[in-house]
């Protein structure tokens, strides 16, 4: 793929999935857990995708299915 960057790509899913996981915890912590689940989803979203991002070479899906998009690997 041109110019398709991997590893800035993949950086860039772990990076705001780190950050997810912070505001995850805090929500957590102050006992929010409705939203510190659904943070949680998207924290795992973002580290699929960035699986997927340097496994298959490819952007990943827009797709928020977590199923649907484990099942890409």
């Amino acid at each position: 793929m041109d110019n398709f960057e991997v590893e800035k790509i993949f950086k860039h899913w772990i990076d705001s999935s780190d950050k997810d996981f912070e505001t995850m915890i805090h929500l957590f912590e102050s006992k929010d857990y409705h939203w510190s689940l659904f943070i949680g989803h998207i924290v795992i979203e973002k580290l699929i995708k960035a699986s997927i991002v340097r496994t298959k070479n490819d952007h990943a899906p827009f797709s928020h299915d977590l199923s649907k998009i484990g099942k890409l690997f």
